[in-house]
C-alpha cells in the first residue's frame, strides 16, 4: 500500500528535491547501491522525504558478494549511494505525477473543496464583530480646560 507524505515539512522537502522521483518508484522493483559497497534489490514499498527507503522481497548482496534473501529491508537515507531508475520509467512523467499527488493532498481534492494550507482569508470570512467599523476621527487637541491655569 503506497503511503503519502504526512507532514507539511516532508511534502515541502519532497517537492523541492529529487526524492520525489524515488517516491514515484513505489511498487517498482529496483536496485539500491549503499555507501558500504553493498546492494539491495527489491520492490519499493515507501520512500520518505529524507530518502529512507523500505523494500520488500529483497535480494541483499554484501560487499563480499554474499547473497541474502530478506522479506523486507529498511535503508536509511544517509546510507544510500545510488538508486537505479528502471529503464521503462519516464522520469519527467514520474516527477509530474508525484507533484500532482502532493498538490491534491495539499488542496484536499481540488477546486473549492476543503481547507487550503496557508490560504488567506477574505474580509467576509471573519465574524462581523471583528470587521473594522468607521469611527470618528481622533481629536488631536486637548480640551481648553487642560491649558487653563488652576487657581
Amino acid at each position: 500500500l503506497a503511503t503519502m507524505v504526512n507532514s507539511i515539512r516532508e511534502r515541502t522537502i519532497a517537492e523541492n528535491s529529487m526524492v520525489i522521483l524515488l517516491q514515484g518508484l513505489q511498487g517498482e522493483v529496483t536496485t539500491v547501491d549503499l555507501k558500504n559497497e553493498s546492494t539491495a534489490r527489491g520492490r519499493v514499498v515507501s520512500v520518505d522525504a529524507f530518502m529512507n527507503i523500505r523494500l520488500e522481497d529483497v535480494l541483499y548482496r554484501d560487499r563480499r558478494g554474499q547473497l541474502t534473501q530478506l522479506q523486507d529491508l529498511f535503508i536509511t537515507g544517509r546510507n544510500v549511494r545510488y538508486v537505479h531508475i528502471p529503464d521503462h520509467r519516464d522520469i519527467m512523467k514520474t516527477i509530474e505525477g508525484q507533484l500532482a499527488k502532493i498538490h491534491r493532498v495539499r488542496n484536499f481534492g481540488g477546486e473549492g473543496g476543503g481547507r487550503k494550507e496557508f490560504a488567506k482569508k477574505s474580509k467576509s470570512d471573519f465574524p462581523k464583530k471583528y470587521q473594522s467599523v468607521s469611527s470618528p476621527p481622533l481629536q488631536t487637541a486637548l480640551p481648553n480646560s487642560f491649558y487653563s491655569p488652576r487657581g
